[in-house]
Order: C-alpha cells, then sequence, then structure tokens
C-alpha cells in the first residue's frame, strides 16, 4: 500500500478478490471456488479469511516480483560497486 492508500494488484489478484467476494456473499461455495482456483479448500478459508481482515490488501502477494527482486539488485550492484570502485562509473555506459 501506497502513501495513498492505494494498492496495486495484478490481473490475477483482481480475479481472486472477485472470487472470494463471490464467497463472502454467498454467491459461490468454497469448494466451487476451490475448483476454479485450483486451490485446495484450506487454502480459500484462509484467502476469506485474510480478505475479511484486511480487504483487498489482504489478496495482494506480499513477495515482490522478479522484475522488482531484479531492480533492487541491480541498484545494490552498482552501489556496492560505486563505493568500491569510485572510477568505475567513469567507464560505465548507459544501460
Amino acid at each position: 500500500m501506497n502513501a495513498r492508500g492505494f494498492i496495486t494488484i495484478r490481473m490475477h489478484e483482481l480475479e481472486l478478490m472477485k472470487i472470494i467476494e463471490a464467497v463472502i456473499q454467498h454467491r459461490q461455495t468454497i469448494v466451487l471456488a476451490a475448483e476454479r482456483l485450483q486451490l485446495c479448500e484450506r487454502q480459500v478459508s484462509q484467502l476469506v479469511w485474510r480478505y475479511e481482515a484486511a480487504g483487498p490488501a489482504g489478496l495482494v502477494s506480499a513477495q515482490p516480483t522478479s522484475r522488482t527482486l531484479l531492480a533492487n539488485l541491480r541498484a545494490q550492484t552498482r552501489a556496492l560497486v560505486r563505493d568500491r570502485y569510485a572510477h568505475f562509473d567513469q567507464h560505465q555506459t548507459a544501460d
């Protein structure tokens, strides 16, 4: 969640949210939701609990994407190189 209180979700998480809302509103059973999401009933129950406790933010993956991880790793690597090898940036070409 950002400073304004907005969350960013992926299409998969949006679909997940719709299905979990249907379960909460008794428009769909946990069994059918589990089949649709290819999860076990226990996992769907946990998702329902998380949604009820935290709203849509409870369904958003807490793990960063591989793209985010790579960007963070790239930034950390550049910072280390810059700190240890001050002359390195002079010879570096743009990405």
